[in-house]
């Protein structure tokens, strides 16, 4: 399973956000203010959009590219009951891919029966079963694609 889906679904756009901020940090060492200058702004405005949750459409995508990460396009996507998965590869499915789907599974059906007895959150709970339904359909399209495998340009 790819990396991108292996996190809960955020609970708000401003937890979106902050992990695709935290991603692009982390994993391409880009803060606020190249990111701001990759996309065209000022930091003043980019901050302002991160700090209000009103970033326009036109740059989102400009945001997701330059991040690295979908976290918010996947609250967008959960909030219409949607969700978003990698297009896989078509690759042989390891022991370890179903062990983590496993994982991911039995925390999404924990969180429903922590939530049925009124222990768990209604948004970690949303968050869980989003990742567990993004998961079952990230390994549904690798079954579809395994007998026509692409090339693993990316080294996944």
């Amino acid at each position: 399973m790819t990396r991108r889906t292996s996190n809960p679904v955020p609970t708000s756009l401003k937890a979106a956000f902050d992990a695709d901020k935290a991603h692009a940090l982390r994993h391409r060492r880009l803060n606020v203010e190249r990111l701001a200058e990759l996309m065209g702004t000022t930091p003043a405005t980019l901050y302002k959009w991160l700090e209000t949750d009103t970033m326009p459409l036109r740059s989102l995508l400009a945001w997701q590219h330059l991040t690295g990460a979908n976290h918010v396009v996947r609250y967008i996507a959960s909030r219409e009951g949607d969700v978003v998965i990698s297009i896989p590869r078509g690759r042989t499915v390891t022991s370890d891919d179903v062990h983590s789907l496993q994982t991911t599974l039995h925390a999404a059906t924990g969180a429903l029966l922590g939530y049925m007895k009124g222990e768990a959150d209604r948004d970690t709970t949303l968050g869980l079963l989003g990742q567990g339904l993004e998961s079952l359909a990230w390994q549904r399209e690798n079954v579809r694609r395994d007998e026509q495998p692409q090339l693993d340009l990316e080294g996944e």
